[in-house]
This record gives C-alpha cells, sequence and structure tokens, in this order.
C-alpha cells in the first residue's frame, strides 16, 4: 500500500453461525490463544519478540460466521543497498508477512493435536465470566450489550452464554480446530508498505450521517405507543415523550483517610462481587530526564508483563488471569495510574500481586528487550498516522522549550539505552505512599478496606516525597505550518490556541464556550460538514495540562478544500466574539446538563474522580462549581470569552497533506496544497512553515 509505513497480516477462516454449538467451541478456542496476559499468541509471539501485534477473534455475526487471526510484523532486515531500494523493501515486508503469518498458523495447528490443558479452559471460563460482569456495571454497558445481541441472535443469547462456555471441553475446541482452520477455508491479505505512488488518488466521496443540524431538530412521533414485539412493562413511558428541565445532581461524597502519607477516598457498591483500586502517582514523563526519553513507555509495557522476583514472565500473567484480575500500570505525562480490579473474594490475593509488582518487580530482561524494540518500532512507523504527525508537530510547536514539549521521536535514540536500573529507579523514587492518591470503591466495607490499605501500605519505604518543578509554559508564535505526505488525499489537520488552567474561574464557561463552537453537533461541525461539505470530521474542544490549558482542534478534509475549510473556521471564531446565538447557548447549556449524569456512571468513576482532583489540587466540589457554571453562563460572558480566546491571531494550525493536490481559488486560478496554503496564512497575518514528514 502507497503511503504505508507498518505491515499487516489478516488471516481469515470460514466459521459457525453465532449461538451454535461450534460457535462456542471456535470463541473458547480464540480466548486460549489471544484473550488475558497468559494468552499463547501474547505468550509466544508478542512477548518473545516475533511480532508486534498478533491475536485471534471470533466475531459476533447476525449471519454467518468467520475466525480471523491478525498481527503486525516486526521491522524486516533489508537488502544490502544503502539506503535499500523499493524492491528490497517490498521483498522484505513480503517475507515479514508470511514468517507472521507462519506463525499464526502454527498456533492454530497446535490445537488440532494437542488439547489444551484444564488450567487453560479454566482461565478462559473466569476471564469469561469476569466480562461478563464487567459489561453490566454501567446502564450503557448493559443497554449496548443486550441491543446489539438482539439484531444478532436475540437477547436471550446473554442468558445461556456464560453456560454453554462453561460446557466446552479440551475435545470441543480440538475438534473445531480441525474442522474450521483449514486451508481449504482460509484467506490471508498481506498489507505490504510500497513507495511513491503511481497513479492519482482515488476519488473522494462524502458519506453523510444524521448529526449536526439534522440531528438537533426536535422530533416528536405521532404515536407514542410501544412497538416492540415484547410486553410493555407497567407504566413504560416512550422515550421522547420526557421533558426534563435540568437541575443540578448531587454526587455522593467519599469517606477519606490519611493512610501511612497517603491521601485514601472510597466509596462502597455491593451491586456486583467487584472491588476496584486506583492508585494514582504523582510522577510521569514529565519527571524523566531528557536522555532518559521513552522511559514512561517502556515501563507500561514491561513492568507487569514482566514478572516478579517470586513469579515469571509467564507465570505471573497466568496468575493474574486464573482469578480473572485486572492489573495494569500507565505512566502518564504527569502522572502514573495503577488499577487492580478484583473479585470479591480474591481482594487480599490482588493486594499481595500489586505489591510484588510495585515492590519486588523481575522486569525480566527478554521483556524489556522487546519492550524496547516494539517502542522504537511504533516511533519509527509513526509518520504513516498522518493525524498523530499533525498532532505530535503541534504539540512539539506550542510547547517547545517546556517538558510538555518534547519531541517523542528522539526516544528512537534515547530508548535503545534505558537499562533495568533506570526503571527501579523511577519506581523507587516515585512509588512512595506520601507522592500517591487512591481510590476504592466495590465490594467492600470501609474500616477493611482502610485496613488492609494501611497493612499494604506500610510495606513501601519511608520517604519524602519527591519535588517537582515544572514552569508555567512560555507563549509561542502563531503559525500555520504543512508537512507534506505522498499519497494522502485527505488532509489532517490539528489546531491550537492558548487557555486557562482548570483552576481559573472561567474555565468551565470557556469549555461551555467550546462545547457550542466545537463539541458534539457544534456549529463548526453543522457548518463545516452538514452545510458546506467540507470536511468529514471536525472538533474544536477545551483541554488541559497541569500548568497549562488549551483549545485543540481538528478538521478531517479532502485535500482541495483545505484553505476554504481553515477560512470558514477562522470567521467563525470571529463571529463568536461578536454576536453569540442565544439558541445554540440554550440548547447545548441543555444538552450538557441532561447527560451530567452519565459522566460519571459507577462509584468507581465517583471515587476515582474526587482522588484526581486531589492529586491535581483541585477542589472536591469540582462537579458542583462545573455544573454552576454552566446554570449561570450567560450570553454576554461566552461572547466575551469568544472574544478573548478564539482569537484567529493566535492559532497554531499544523496541515498534513498532499503538496501536490491541486487547489482552484477564488479567482479561478489553480495552485497546488502548500502556495494555497502559504496565500492564506500571509492573508490571516500568520507566519508559515514547512515542517518535513518525520
Amino acid at each position: 500500500m502507497r503511503g504505508a509505513r507498518a505491515p499487516r497480516v489478516l488471516v481469515g477462516f470460514h466459521g459457525a453461525p453465532m449461538g451454535s454449538d461450534d460457535f462456542y467451541a471456535l470463541d473458547a478456542l480464540t480466548m486460549i490463544l489471544s484473550h488475558g496476559r497468559s494468552a499463547r499468541m501474547s505468550q509466544e509471539v508478542i512477548q518473545q519478540g516475533y511480532a508486534t501485534e498478533a491475536w485471534a477473534y471470533n466475531p459476533d455475526n447476525r449471519y454467518g460466521g468467520m475466525v480471523i487471526f491478525g498481527g503486525t510484523p516486526n521491522e524486516p532486515e533489508r537488502g544490502q543497498s544503502n539506503p535499500p531500494t523499493e524492491n528490497e523493501d517490498r521483498e522484505a515486508y513480503l517475507r515479514a508477512c508470511e514468517e507472521l503469518e507462519e506463525l499464526l498458523i502454527e498456533q492454530a495447528n497446535a490445537l488440532k493435536t494437542s488439547p489444551v490443558s484444564d488450567r487453560e479452559l479454566e482461565r478462559i471460563k473466569n476471564l469469561a465470566y469476569r466480562d461478563f460482569l464487567d459489561r453490566m456495571r454501567t446502564n450503557e454497558g448493559l443497554a449496548g450489550m443486550m441491543a446489539t445481541t438482539e439484531v444478532q441472535v436475540g437477547w436471550r443469547y446473554l442468558l445461556t452464554y456464560l453456560d454453554r462456555i462453561s460446557r466446552i471441553t479440551a475435545e470441543d475446541i480440538r475438534k473445531a480446530a480441525n474442522e474450521y482452520l483449514r486451508e481449504e477455508k482460509k484467506t490471508t491479505v498481506f498489507l505490504v508498505p510500497g513507495g511513491k505512488q503511481e497513479q492519482p488518488a482515488e476519488p473522494y466521496q462524502e458519506v453523510r450521517s444524521f448529526t449536526g443540524a439534522a440531528a438537533r431538530m426536535s422530533y416528536t412521533p405521532e404515536h407514542l405507543t410501544n412497538r416492540s414485539v415484547y410486553p410493555t412493562p407497567e407504566g413504560w413511558k416512550h422515550p421522547l415523550s420526557f421533558h426534563r428541565k435540568p437541575t443540578k445532581i448531587s454526587y455522593q461524597e467519599a469517606e477519606f483517610s490519611a493512610l501511612e502519607g497517603a491521601r485514601v477516598f472510597y466509596l462502597p457498591d455491593h451491586q456486583l462481587p467487584l472491588i476496584d483500586l486506583s492508585l494514582l502517582v504523582k510522577a510521569g514523563s514529565v519527571d524523566v530526564e531528557e536522555v532518559k526519553q521513552g522511559l514512561a513507555q517502556v515501563l507500561n509495557d514491561c513492568l507487569v508483563q514482566g514478572g516478579t522476583e517470586r513469579f515469571s514472565p509467564r507465570e505471573f500473567a497466568l496468575a493474574l488471569d486464573e482469578k480473572a484480575m485486572k492489573l495494569s500500570v500507565s505512566v502518564n505525562e504527569e502522572d502514573t495510574t495503577v488499577k487492580l480490579s478484583v473479585m470479591r473474594d480474591d481482594w487480599e490475593q490482588g493486594l499481595r500481586m500489586l505489591e510484588e509488582v510495585l515492590l519486588r518487580p523481575r522486569l525480566d530482561d527478554s521483556i524489556l528487550r522487546v519492550a524496547k524494540e516494539q517502542a522504537v518500532t511504533a516511533l519509527k512507523r509513526q509518520s504513516e498516522d498522518a493525524r498523530a504527525v499533525a498532532m505530535r508537530e503541534a504539540v512539539v510547536w506550542h510547547f517547545k522549550g517546556h517538558p510538555y514539549g518534547r519531541d517523542p521521536l528522539e526516544g528512537i535514540a534515547t530508548i535503545p539505552q534505558i537499562k533495568k536500573e533506570d526503571l527501579r529507579g523511577f519506581l523507587q523514587k516515585n512509588f512512595i505512599p506520601p507522592n500517591m492518591t487512591i481510590a476504592i470503591s466495590g465490594d467492600i466495607d470501609r474500616d477493611e478496606a482502610f485496613d488492609s490499605l494501611q497493612g499494604f501500605l506500610r510495606l513501601f519505604p519511608v520517604k519524602e516525597r519527591p519535588s517537582r518543578t515544572i514552569p508555567v509554559p512560555a507563549p509561542t508564535e502563531p503559525v500555520l505550518a504543512f508537512t507534506s505526505k505522498e499519497g494522502q488525499v485527505q488532509s489532517q489537520v490539528t489546531m491550537i490556541l492558548p487557555s486557562v488552567p482548570r483552576t481559573h474561574p472561567d474555565y468551565w464557561n470557556i469549555h461551555l464556550l467550546m462545547s457550542v463552537f466545537g463539541g458534539n453537533d457544534s456549529m463548526l461541525f453543522t457548518r463545516l460538514r452538514e452545510d458546506l461539505g467540507l470536511a468529514y470530521s471536525t472538533f474544536f474542544v477545551q483541554t488541559y495540562k497541569w500548568k497549562a490549558g488549551m483549545l485543540l482542534g481538528y478538521i478531517g478534509c479532502k485535500g482541495d478544500q483545505t484553505p476554504t475549510a481553515l477560512r470558514e473556521t477562522v470567521e467563525m471564531m470571529r463571529s463568536l466574539g461578536r454576536n453569540f446565538p442565544q439558541q445554540e447557548l440554550e440548547q447545548k447549556r441543555m444538552d450538557l446538563l441532561n447527560s451530567f449524569v452519565f459522566n460519571l456512571d459507577t462509584p468507581a468513576q465517583l471515587v476515582e474522580a474526587y482522588a484526581r482532583y486531589d492529586l491535581r489540587g483541585e477542589p472536591l466540589d469540582t462537579l458542583d462549581r462545573i455544573q454552576e457554571a454552566y446554570i449561570a453562563a450567560r450570553k454576554e460572558d461566552l461572547e466575551a470569552l469568544a472574544g478573548a480566546f478564539l482569537d484567529p491571531r493566535k492559532i497554531q494550525t499544523f496541515v498534513v497533506g498532499g503538496k501536490e493536490t491541486t487547489v482552484r481559488k477564488e479567482d479561478g486560478t489553480v495552485v497546488n496544497l502548500e502556495e494555497a496554503l502559504r496565500s492564506l496564512a500571509g492573508a490571516l497575518g500568520l507566519s508559515f512553515r514547512e515542517i518535513p514528514l518525520r
């Protein structure tokens, strides 16, 4: 494929109809291969460094069935030429795809001859039960599950699924593998990255959906009756018969305790036999030296996967899966989130597993090597994704000279130098109780929760909380920048404007402003997509770092329409500062307040929100303040904020597109996209920069 950087392999087999006996056997088969940390493909293909991705899936299909194996090979060895020729590149990628296909088929063939172990069967059955509980935790999840299965095979499928899976035997899986994973039922597709484009781009065709202006139109059905084939419950009302005037929602307050220097928030939830723990640490990639850039990603990929002093990587993964425990570590930019979710009866064992990961990690040499190789490969392939390139270049420019603006591509040089001692040093310095805020919820009483956590926290060393001194980012100059990507039919545009931090009094009014301007079914979406047909996707929202706020915009559009889409966006920004539409304000105010109850749908989500407010130093009544800001906002307030913050003179715009795309100007002359954008920059009073594709 022209322009692609990452090869792909897909192998499909004709499968069994949904709901049939063989369908459940194939479900179990694919879970053996790729569900959970100890799945065969994870352990024998990915963790061994043979591929960056490998998976198996038996999708739910209303018509027919298909089992899919897939994956992404490692970056292959090239030919002798320097640089390699296009033909050498193609041959190398083709060999890599063929080798990965062979590995995937080996996984399938192993199931035909050797029965899976009782331990593997028990593992996937526990995971299936846990997955079922997770899907029932929110109203949205339960409704979506019922609606989907009703269309596919009937919602009663849900009532029998766990029982049918529990009855699957090793012999059922072996028979299904022999019946369905056969050469004559197989179709294989390789996506092989190619060279320069040899023919014109395929015609662009806009596909519209029922959104934007049409979606905002008020619709009342002629009859408010239940037309379902099922009996109508007593007291049922048609969803469109409700007319709610939103009022402020009161949220349950969390119980709080300071334990061993850590701040702990607790909420009970006895509906399901689950306990959720979120351990938030004030440490992230901004706390890593530049010469060790990429350490956060490497730690994410090898801390849990790398096992512990007591467990090898494979044994640890299996121990987690057998109890259907969910354990993850995510080192983000400014904080780290450690999550543990366990069945009620496994709480104490779950804490012991977490303790081993954080205090006695093995950081297995093989896992560490593969994690570094895969991280570097992902960075080298990033230029394939035009949208990711536009976002990366925008953030690097906007936060130039600040830790927020570090160039992730520098990790290509620094990641190979990261050592096990660097990872241990990060953990030992930052993962201490005074640097933690903890959220716990679930089927556990307050006293038991606090007592068990106190015992857990006492195992950590007693140290002073590490200091962090990150300055407020300095302003950077406005710009319109262009990156040429050969063969790119649709332009990917990222826009950034400066805003205020989350603790600023105007933050939530600006959030409301941006919801009107660039949120779901917004004025920007309606204008660019529904009215003019310039873009297939667009938004402009408020987001934040701990030390800075920012307004972040995106446009995905046909290349030759890029300058027009940008001009229309700028004009809308100007118009909102002159006359903010009252009707749009009221509609968006109602939308936000009516949907506010769904933002934090479970006690686990709510208590984690409290913990995050505390970690960032924000008021614990932030949820009240958000709603009060929405309720009290006036047209005049948002008009003034639009004038101050939606200022086209301050905008930083980054476009990734095809340089030779032809653009017809208003006077009828035809120029290429780069020339058109350069001209637009001059008209807007912005400097123009060309940034090479990296």
